[in-house]
């Protein structure tokens, strides 16, 4: 236990099914947590109330929508006015989106991007300055294989998560000199609320051609997070790391 007791975690998307497993995880091994999510709700706090009174923890919940570049900024400016050095920064929150080109309307396109990618580079950028940079610092994003793969139906949020791993590699490089690490995971479709947005055909597709013939468990996406954010991955940076049972 305490495995990350004087950190800060940061987690964008901590309302989504592997958001809030993340957020259980590092509290379970004493971490301060930073959450953010689109809006507050009923169900959110009780959740927040529940990692303080369960994990005896900090944890500072920030509400703003990513669609909302103004918005964002607000948001950034109280997460820094916490003065607080943070020591993971997991940008987690995205949104699905899956059709073939000729059906795929631009509004679409320019609300996932901004979301799944832009939205995550502005916040990067922002808390840069508040991660520390002593060899423990670590920023961890959310790709996906179907930003590898190149699936059918994929030409938007695959591209958004390509950019991600593109991110990745290139800021593993540009910030190696600050001792900050930086990675992606890539999972298969996992058992989620995102997942159910993206439909019945999908979720049986993803099945179909997994190797393990099943989606992933939150448990099993938060598990790698949890070790790529820790000491054990110390000399892990710039990866892509594949979590989708195998495929056929």
């Amino acid at each position: 236990m305490g495995k990350f007791r004087d950190k800060v975690v940061c987690i964008t998307g901590s309302d989504g099914g592997i958001g809030r497993v993340l957020s259980k995880k590092f509290a379970a091994e004493g971490a301060t947590l930073i959450l953010t999510s689109i809006a507050d709700s009923p169900s959110f706090e009780d959740f927040v109330s529940e990692l303080k009174s369960e994990y005896k923890v900090e944890v500072y919940p920030f509400f703003f929508d990513l669609t909302d570049e103004e918005a964002i900024k607000e948001g950034l400016k109280a997460i820094k006015a916490l003065k607080l050095k943070i020591h993971v920064l997991i940008n987690n929150a995205g949104i699905p989106h899956l059709a073939i080109l000729p059906f795929t309307r631009m509004s679409d396109v320019r609300k996932v991007f901004q979301v799944n990618y832009f939205a995550q580079l502005q916040i990067t950028q922002s808390l840069l300055s508040v991660i520390v940079k002593d060899g423990t610092g670590c920023i961890l994003n959310a790709a996906s294989i179907a930003g590898i793969d190149g699936d059918i139906g994929n030409s938007v949020y695959g591209a958004t998560k390509a950019s991600m791993i593109l991110m990745t590699k290139v800021l593993s490089k540009e910030l190696a000199s600050s001792k900050i690490r930086v990675n992606a995971v890539a999972p298969g479709l996992t058992s989620t609320p995102f997942a159910d947005a993206m439909g019945d055909k999908a979720k049986a597709s993803m099945e179909q051609i997994s190797s393990m013939g099943r989606m992933a468990t939150p448990d099993e996406i938060a598990n790698t997070y949890f070790f790529l954010a820790s000491d054990d991955a110390s000399f892990i940076n710039g990866q892509v790391i594949r979590v989708d049972g195998g495929v056929k």
